[in-house]
């Protein structure tokens, strides 16, 4: 009996620390506020539509009380839903900190960005943007430009999508397509004229029909038909006709 009365005082006494200790981090933690706004760009190697100190500076800028603020008083949703309407933004996470090297009582809100990936650039009269493999638009903007097809002419922004968008990828995809197109344009029919990168002749591709066709019997044409470097003869390629390539001599 007395055994049992000590093992439960023992119990007592632990669950008394445990509690003491949860209580105590609690009022710690609520004396803890915000001393900084970090900024990690996951992807900055690879994209640089945004910098950390534009996003710290719109974080700051639209909620200029968040420092010297209580960790836990922090709205870090609605800075995640801000953030998510730019559109260079794909993923986005807004968390709080207290591990670093700040004295006690500073914490931070960390902001975790994730940018999207552009596929091709859309230039015409009145927008200039990039599109990404979901069929996103992100701005231009005259600080980075990235390494990707341009495609010109008047286009619509659903024509974009949903048309240029699954050719585009398609010639991404294809180490050999993709090191040879290097722009298309798109005329006021719909027709399409792709230019390589090697050559000066214009392909004249046909609307953006039977593509995976077409860019086969392209492909076979540069590989066995040119594959002496007989490319220079030709001033254009045609493939607007279904199973039939036709080349026009200069």
């Amino acid at each position: 009996m007395i055994k049992k009365i000590g093992y439960l005082l023992v119990w007592c006494m632990v669950l008394g620390m445990v509690f003491l200790s949860l209580g105590f981090s609690i009022f710690e933690r609520n004396k803890i506020v915000c001393t900084d706004v970090r900024v990690e760009i996951t992807d900055s190697t690879e994209n640089q539509f945004l910098s950390s100190r534009e996003v710290r500076s719109w974080v700051l800028n639209r909620y200029p009380n968040i420092l010297k603020r209580n960790l836990d008083y922090i709205d870090l949703r609605s800075i995640e839903e801000g953030l998510r309407k730019i559109k260079a933004v794909e993923e986005v996470k807004v968390f709080t900190s207290i591990v670093g090297r700040g004295k006690p009582g500073e914490g931070s809100v960390v902001v975790r960005i994730r940018q999207r990936d552009p596929q091709f650039r859309v230039d015409q009269p009145g927008r200039d943007y990039y599109m990404d493999k979901l069929g996103k638009s992100i701005d231009w903007t005259p600080n980075y430009t990235p390494r990707v097809m341009m495609v010109s002419g008047v286009i619509a922004y659903e024509y974009a999508r949903k048309r240029l968008l699954p050719l585009i990828t398609y010639i991404q995809e294809d180490p050999f397509l993709n090191a040879q197109i290097d722009q298309i344009h798109v005329g006021g029919n719909g027709n399409l004229t792709m230019v390589p990168r090697i050559g000066n002749q214009l392909i004249y591709f046909g609307p953006p029909e039977d593509y995976q066709v077409k860019l086969r019997n392209l492909k076979a044409l540069y590989k066995e038909g040119f594959k002496n470097g007989g490319w220079t003869l030709y001033k254009s390629i045609n493939l607007s006709y279904k199973n039939l390539v036709i080349c026009l001599k200069k």
